[in-house]
């Protein structure tokens, strides 16, 4: 129909070159589709645009089926319309156009087209990657969460929860800021009151291990501790990372500084373990997480301090998120006649970047 009014158009108008022209241009515009080709060694062709390339996979965006992973060892060779960034296996990062040729798969120049390397798509390690996987910068991620409670009348109580983390990732650098506060209060009476914040500086001296400083400062009225301080240094190792996966552990040794109320004071070394985890399920519905630090005292009486905290987190829009999660902290020497473990369960709504 539209070339019928396109036909009719052209007998009546003065312009007939001109949309002569027109016609052929939607025309060829029309049937023309730029896209990147990537063909499967078992002769498949799958035509979409790159988006990234990390682990041993490769994401494409295509119009018929949104983004599809294909495993790269199953890939034969790949055309690319536009440029993108790469890195090596030998740790080169260039800029360049994906051909293949007759002398096989070859990256081009982005401004002149001239071949700029030589390469075997095997050795092609990332494709789109962030700024920390090729050491041009840091990315920046976090998460802040609030809860609270406020009721007046007959019952007259309150409570504020709030908790945090924010990850700073570069190449062979990562800083981590971790912390919760918490406070209650029952017909004017205090009856929570504590504060938890934890930093740390891992480096990275291979891409899995890697070795770390830590510090945590702990306070909390109502277990009897002023001020706990800890200074830790050790070693890990990052199982997976990325951004719908992450799990690392650690060990290592700590300085346990405690400073009470009403108790002694004492000083006393410790060894540390630690398990991080955190993972998206259900195509990012809800990302669930885990994280524990154990840190043992081998000496008479010996002290275990537990610290964990386990829970669901629900992205919603724009980086809010709600989340559902279990804390528990033992001390198996708690000062004077207290508890050895405190349970807590949080529901809180937050901000999530990255």
């Amino acid at each position: 129909m539209f070339f019928n009014v396109v036909s009719k158009a052209l007998n009546k108008s003065r312009f007939k070159p001109l949309l002569y022209s027109l016609a052929a241009f939607i025309t060829c515009s029309s049937g023309t589709a730029f896209a990147d080709s990537v063909w499967l060694k078992n002769g498949d062709k799958i035509t979409g645009t790159l988006v990234v390339k990390i682990t041993d996979k490769v994401v494409i965006n295509t119009s018929y089926a949104g983004e599809i992973k294909l495993n790269w060892a199953d890939i034969q060779s790949i055309d690319a319309e536009k440029s993108y960034t790469m890195m090596l296996s030998d740790q080169t990062v260039v800029t360049g156009y994906l051909k293949h040729g007759e002398n096989g798969q070859a990256i081009l120049d982005e401004d002149g087209k001239t071949e700029l390397i030589d390469t075997e798509l095997a050795e092609i390690q990332y494709i789109n990657p962030t700024k920390d996987l090729i050491g041009e910068g840091y990315v920046w991620t976090g998460n802040l969460n609030l809860g609270g409670t406020f009721n007046n009348g007959n019952s007259k109580n309150r409570n504020m929860q709030f908790n945090g983390e924010s990850i700073t990732r570069g190449l062979e650098d990562r800083y981590t800021v971790q912390g919760y506060a918490y406070w209650a209060q029952d017909n004017d009476e205090q009856t929570q009151n504590n504060l938890r914040v934890r930093g740390q500086y891992d480096h990275f001296f291979t891409k899995k291990w890697f070795t770390y400083l830590n510090t945590i400062q702990e306070k909390d009225r109502f277990r009897d501790i002023r001020l706990r301080s800890t200074y830790g240094v050790g070693t890990g190792y990052q199982i997976f990372e990325g951004e719908k996966l992450n799990l690392s552990l650690e060990g290592g040794v700590s300085w346990i500084k405690q400073d009470y109320y009403d108790e002694t004071d004492e000083n006393h070394g410790a060894l540390r373990w630690a398990v991080n985890y955190n993972q998206y399920l259900f195509d990012s519905f809800v990302q669930a997480f885990h994280r524990h630090e154990v840190l043992y005292t081998p000496r008479a009486p010996s002290q275990i301090l537990l610290y964990s905290s386990t829970g669901l987190r629900f992205p919603f829009i724009l980086g809010l998120s709600a989340t559902t999660q279990l804390d528990y902290n033992l001390d198996s020497r708690p000062a004077d006649d207290r508890r050895k473990g405190d349970t807590r369960a949080l529901f809180t709504l937050g901000y999530t970047w990255k």
